[in-house]
């Protein structure tokens, strides 16, 4: 037996059990997804078996919406599929805000928001993105609580996080390279950005608060533009060109 046969052999069986492997872990997500869609009523749509399927619907009063993102590689030739998870929050800022980590810091950047800074808080990552249109107004909103929560959120294991506040709503969303393959998984990850979420949300009489931060800003005149060629998937907020 030749050595390039071996080397053949060996490469063919293994990407034959990669093969049998995606096959396995999609079938598993998809019955995963089904099984939580129908566990808390949320509309299910399987779409095409390599598509992705994709779940709306409302969770603890919370609008959300799962499923499958493409993302371009650093060398933008190719896509890679992770699954996201957005949340819709109740209450939005008056001024534009963008948070992000990993893969979402650059999505962050092509937002038209000039202004950068750092929460000083224990446990914040210099690889970490806060831009915003007015820092006075955003480093007011984000208390300590605020902050560790998203910390928290963050530093979890493979997850890409993204905050933004555009055009009177505000989204948080995540996402991941690893399977979501059970319900248990789906509804651990949906209960942690909930309790995100809720920690995010305005106060009562905390919006008139904030609004007295802003010194001369023509804010509501002003639109952000979003590179819609980033994500091939639309984060759930209409941002205007």
């Amino acid at each position: 037996m030749s050595i390039s046969f071996v080397v053949w052999l060996s490469i063919s069986v293994f990407l034959l059990g990669f093969w049998f492997w995606t096959i396995y872990i999609l079938i598993r997500q998809r019955r995963a997804w089904k099984f939580y869609a129908e566990k808390k009523k949320l509309r299910y749509d399987s779409n095409g078996f390599y598509e992705g399927i994709s779940l709306n619907g409302a969770v603890d009063g919370y609008k959300i919406a799962i499923f499958t993102s493409e993302h371009s590689e650093l060398d933008a030739r190719s896509q890679r599929r992770l699954s996201a998870i957005e949340i819709n929050l109740h209450s939005s800022l008056d001024t534009y805000g963008g948070i992000a980590s990993g893969g979402m810091v650059k999505f962050v950047e092509t937002l038209d928001m000039n202004k950068e800074f750092k929460p000083t808080l224990k446990g914040w990552d210099d690889s970490y993105i806060v831009r915003t249109s007015n820092i006075d107004y955003m480093r007011k909103y984000l208390s300590d609580d605020r902050v560790q929560k998203l910390i928290e959120l963050m530093k979890e294991d493979k997850l890409w996080v993204v905050l933004i506040f555009a055009d009177g709503q505000g989204l948080l969303r995540i996402d991941t390279p690893l399977a979501i393959d059970t319900p248990k998984k789906m509804d651990e990850l949906v209960k942690k950005m909930i309790a995100v979420a809720r920690i995010l949300e305005l106060k009562n009489g905390e919006s008139s608060d904030l609004k007295r931060q802003i010194t001369g800003s023509n804010e509501k005149q002003k639109t952000l533009n979003v590179d819609d060629d980033f994500l091939d998937d639309d984060i759930g907020l209409e941002l205007e060109d």
